[in-house]
């Protein structure tokens, strides 16, 4: 059971973020600038200091998983309705935290990808990079508001290999190639299968222009 939970932190955390959000989204976006120094600092302290709860937190990538869920579900979300709004706000800032927080986590398992085992992670951050670069305010002014979504529905290629890297256990090492659920993230999976459901769902209603762009 605890080994459950402790797979599963990512989703009471972004919660708890959420929470934070619904109160202060106008503060965060107001002061996403020092928000994001102070994110980098702490990403970067984890490597030489081993700070009790936060490090393993940081490390596992429950931190940044809880940022891009609330990402990701704004994207489910009815635009009408109050939890979109509060988050749409943030949603940038979100993504940006979220691949701050990332950081750590990839380089301590690089090494890990790059032999072949649950790679998908790694191909998430690089497709991420352009999609996180984009959603600060001073480059997205300069892209095309059409050029800029299109780029941006890159992001649904790297919320699969979340769902793979998350998922599975994967390994495409040719000298031990092998894909295994992960039983310890059935709720992933069941909020993946609801994600795309719903996506499919907006997309279906959008094209018969029941649905607002």
């Amino acid at each position: 059971m605890m080994a459950f939970l402790n797979a599963n932190i990512a989703f009471i955390l972004a919660l708890f973020l959420y929470g934070f959000i619904h109160f202060f989204n106008r503060w965060i976006h107001r002061q996403n600038g020092w928000i994001f120094i102070v994110a980098l600092i702490l990403s970067a302290m984890i490597f030489f200091i081993d700070i009790p709860l936060i490090s393993p937190i940081i490390d596992s990538g429950h931190v940044t998983l809880a940022f891009f869920l609330l990402v990701m579900t704004a994207g489910i979300l009815p635009k009408k309705s109050i939890f979109y709004k509060k988050i749409l706000l943030v949603r940038g800032d979100l993504a940006i935290l979220g691949f701050i927080f990332l950081v750590p986590h990839g380089i301590v398992r690089l090494s890990l990808a790059l032999y072949g085992y649950n790679p998908t992670g790694l191909f998430a951050s690089i497709i991420m990079i352009p999609l996180v670069l984009s959603s600060f305010m001073v480059i997205r002014k300069r892209i095309r508001p059409d050029r800029w979504k299109k780029l941006h529905r890159f992001a649904y290629l790297a919320y699969l290999m979340i769902y793979i890297h998350l998922g599975f256990d994967v390994s495409i090492n040719p000298n031990n190639f092998y894909l295994l659920v992960s039983p310890l993230s059935l709720i992933f999976h069941l909020y993946f299968i609801l994600y795309l459901a719903l996506k499919v769902w907006m997309m279906i209603k959008k094209k018969k222009g029941l649905m607002p762009s």
